[in-house]
């Protein structure tokens, strides 16, 4: 747990000093503690309840978290608020770069606390810390050459649904229904929401370019 702890502070410190030092403006004062709360709040639901939903409520009403599940549900949360605020833009572009640093290292300390293992030879947890500091430096040259935070977010979404979706294969997690687990559902319901929001996203600004 220590080891654990360790790196997820270092996590959250570098990526703290990502989100302070990234060229991206950041969103209105008026909607930032709307924002803040809605993605708090979505992320701490969702990181239960796809851990509820592989080993039961009973003995996790407390015990465990899971990443993806605190992305989707704070993702879910946030697009809720705007539906019922009707405010328009992207909101998670600022964010996404510093969350994928600060979930790399929580991956390395999940591999050396010993959890969210797979039965690969090369662990699990460091292929998707790999994937989060390529995540990182990839998403922060698209943003370099299209200069278009708004679709930041859902990008690294579906790549990391995908990511997610084929590394379950090996990962150690309860198999649900025809032999997928909890988490690969989860992606195939969100994976095409993912692609409808970059397409819709991706047409409306080529509509307005060319008025």
């Amino acid at each position: 747990m220590l080891a654990y702890a360790i790196c997820s502070s270092i996590g959250l410190a570098v990526g703290g000093l990502a989100a302070w030092k990234l060229p991206m403006q950041r969103p209105p004062q008026e909607v930032r503690l709307p924002y803040y709360t809605c993605a708090f709040i979505g992320a701490i639901l969702g990181a239960k309840i796809p851990i509820w939903l592989s080993y039961g409520f009973a003995d996790y009403i407390i015990q465990g978290k899971s990443v993806m599940g605190g992305i989707l549900g704070a993702f879910l949360a946030i697009n809720l608020y705007k539906a019922c605020s009707r405010h328009k833009g992207g909101f998670g572009g600022r964010f996404v770069i510093p969350l994928a640093i600060a979930i790399g290292f929580g991956k390395i300390g999940c591999y050396l606390n010993g959890c969210c293992g797979g039965t690969l030879t090369f662990p699990v947890q460091l292929i998707e810390s790999m994937f989060q500091f390529i995540s990182a430096i990839c998403l922060y040259k698209f943003y370099q050459h299209t200069k278009r935070p708004d679709l930041l977010f859902p990008v690294y979404l579906l790549a990391y649904l995908s990511m997610r979706f084929v590394i379950e294969f090996w990962r150690i997690e309860p198999r649900v229904l025809f032999g997928f687990t909890v988490y690969q559902y989860l992606a195939l319901i969100f994976i095409p929401v993912c692609i409808l929001i970059i397409w819709r996203r991706s047409h409306v600004n080529m509509v307005v370019a060319g008025k």
